[in-house]
């Protein structure tokens, strides 16, 4: 259970970077420039979020993991739609690049967080297993850089992608309600996977009319 999640989370999170890479470069050009500061931020990023992973977040690490999994799966989501919707606003250079940019920070910040929480959830539910759940996480981030550039960007574009990684974050967010563990509130547990689940099938509605976002939002960039 903690293995297959830490594999699809950290897909996901690596999707969500590389997608926004290939988005930037689209905006700003410079391809190999976007994909180096975007992977360079992302790492950084990272590490930030384990620093915060501290007691007032690990005591109730269920919780924790359920707020990061649906603030990841939204931002993930919508991410590729915001930054479209920025320069239709006429939000161009220094300042675009300034909010795509903290975009990709505080995903990565997110990022940082899953780990110690996966960690501290697994300790109180049937003991610490913290190496495969590391190895897992790695084998999850090189499976995300292949199906990025073999499947989802050059068989589904952007926004599907978009959409389908963000589903398969939220999928991981709905399945943690069955990790309940004493000290957790199941009033606000049950209120996060209600809230997960309904950016689940958002996700889903997404993904089947992504052609029609697509379009949308080409529209106002070439227009």
């Amino acid at each position: 259970m903690f293995s297959f999640m830490a594999f699809t989370l950290a897909l996901c999170s690596i999707a969500y970077e590389l997608l926004l890479g290939q988005t930037l470069s689209a905006f700003l050009g410079n391809t190999v420039l976007r994909y180096s500061v975007t992977i360079g931020l992302y790492m950084m990023s990272m590490g930030i979020g384990a620093l915060f992973a501290k007691k007032r977040i690990l005591e109730q690490p269920l919780l924790s993991l359920q707020t990061v999994e649906l603030l990841l799966s939204v931002l993930g989501s919508l991410s590729l739609s915001l930054l479209f919707f920025i320069h239709a606003l006429g939000i161009e250079g220094i300042l675009f690049s300034f909010v795509a940019h903290a975009l990709i920070v505080v995903i990565g910040v997110l990022t940082g967080l899953e780990l110690p929480l996966l960690f501290a959830v697994s300790k109180q539910i049937r003991g610490s297993h913290r190496n495969i759940i590391l190895g897992i996480d790695y084998l999850g981030g090189f499976a995300g850089t292949l199906l990025f550039a073999f499947y989802l960007y050059p068989s589904l574009g952007l926004f599907a992608s978009t959409f389908l990684v963000a589903a398969f974050n939220a999928f991981v967010g709905v399945g943690l309600i069955g990790l309940r563990t004493q000290g957790e509130s199941q009033r606000f547990s049950s209120r996060l996977c209600a809230a997960q689940v309904f950016i689940l099938c958002a996700c889903v509605v997404g993904y089947l009319y992504a052609e029609n976002v697509n379009s949308f939002w080409l529209g106002l960039y070439t227009g």
